[in-house]
């Protein structure tokens, strides 16, 4: 017979087996020297959860959370991208080489850096699961739920937060560490997965990692 269902809050975020998944968080999206921001895009309200983001990622730290950092990348001469992806890209007059692998546009922002022993998932797509080794290393680690947070939240936000669920992790995301440069589409994503998924603030998963977990 199957096991039930893990159903309380306790359970699902329990850090034994859940991984706080930081999605995208790098120069190019995140700086005002970044690609996007270049392009014109407003990255204020990404500059804005670099602070809870970096409190989540401590209490995870400390908790035994397994962190996994999510690194957007475009090969040079668009090595990865086919027309119809590029056609995606430029839609909106970006340049479709952001996050050029091996530039400073790629890197992670000082703040949100992963430390040396730290998963660092590279990715070509907005979902951290396509095409990379993400679901390997996290059922490698024992890993049944994840904890999302970071940038885009209509993007690759989204694209992770459902491509967890068809993978059959319990998924959540923490609300108030997401952001996109759009409020429209800020929040008609969140709308979505409030629709779907667990979400909660940083400071209640702060505290809920603070207390041991029952034996």
């Amino acid at each position: 017979m199957k096991n039930q269902p893990m159903r309380t809050v306790e359970e699902i975020m329990n850090p034994s087996h859940t991984a706080l998944i930081v999605v995208d968080m790098q120069r190019d999206f995140c700086t005002g020297e970044g690609s996007f921001a270049r392009s014109g895009l407003d990255v204020s309200a990404v500059r804005a959860i670099i602070p809870p983001v970096q409190r989540l990622l401590e209490a995870a730290r400390k908790a035994g959370v397994l962190p996994v950092f999510l690194q957007q990348m475009t090969l040079p001469g668009a090595a990865g991208d086919g027309d119809a992806w590029l056609a995606f890209k430029t839609r909106d007059g970006k340049s479709p080489e952001y996050a050029l692998a091996g530039s400073e546009g790629m890197e992670m922002i000082p703040e949100l850096s992963p430390r040396r022993e730290e998963i660092c998932v590279p990715k070509c797509r907005p979902s951290g699961f396509h095409g990379t080794f993400l679901d390997q290393i996290l059922r490698a680690n024992g890993i049944r739920t994840v904890l999302v947070c970071g940038t885009r939240t209509e993007g690759c936000v989204l694209a992770t937060v459902l491509d967890a669920s068809f993978y059959d992790y319990y998924t959540c995301v923490a609300e108030d560490c997401v952001a996109s440069s759009s409020l429209n589409m800020q929040e008609a994503a969140l709308a979505i997965m409030r629709s779907r998924y667990r979400m909660l603030n940083s400071e209640e998963i702060i505290r809920l990692w603070s207390v041991p977990p029952a034996v």
